[in-house]
């Protein structure tokens, strides 16, 4: 690969890393994951395909992210997840593609588990200082998935990143 193809390559990478990053914020922040993030995600993946230092199979990295779109569009009909926490999960899962998507699934879960008991610490603890009748029921304490899902991506991104940190 020419160094400098590695180079842009890199920063492609550095960019989605960025958005997810954003994205983490913003969910934590306002509980709103940004359309346009998600858009700059999809859109900057075919510069992620075209700079790839080995072919990436976009037509299964596109597989991966029509079927997480549906697993996750089934998730928001049953209410069990925000319409910003599907797309995020949807696009970041075109990014990790077929080789990479068990590893992003398995991250975000973990952490998506972590970040629950974490609110859930703090919303109990909160509870105790206003005295029960103040109290806010654990089921309505809403979770920043976002959080998850960018953390998750961007042990995605990371690895999409060894061919040309590693290459020989």
């Amino acid at each position: 690969m020419v160094p400098e193809m590695a180079i842009f390559h890199l920063g492609v990478l550095v960019a989605a890393a960025g958005l997810l990053i954003f994205a983490a914020i913003s969910d934590a922040q306002r509980y709103l994951i940004p359309n346009l993030i998600c858009l700059a995600l999809l859109l900057l993946f075919p510069l992620y395909v075209v700079t790839a230092p080995n072919e990436v199979a976009w037509a299964q990295h596109l597989g991966v992210f029509v079927l997480v779109l549906a697993a996750g569009f089934a998730m928001f009909a049953w209410n069990i997840a925000g319409a910003g926490d599907i797309k995020l999960l949807a696009v970041t899962g075109l990014w990790a593609g077929p080789h990479l998507v068990a590893l992003f699934l398995f991250v975000t879960a973990i952490t998506g588990g972590l970040l629950a008991l974490i609110v859930a610490g703090i919303t109990y603890r909160r509870n105790l200082v206003r005295g029960a009748k103040n109290a806010v029921a654990l089921a309505r304490v809403p979770i920043p998935y976002g959080v998850a899902i960018a953390i998750g991506g961007l042990c995605t991104l990371v690895m999409l990143s060894h061919p040309v940190l590693f290459s020989a």
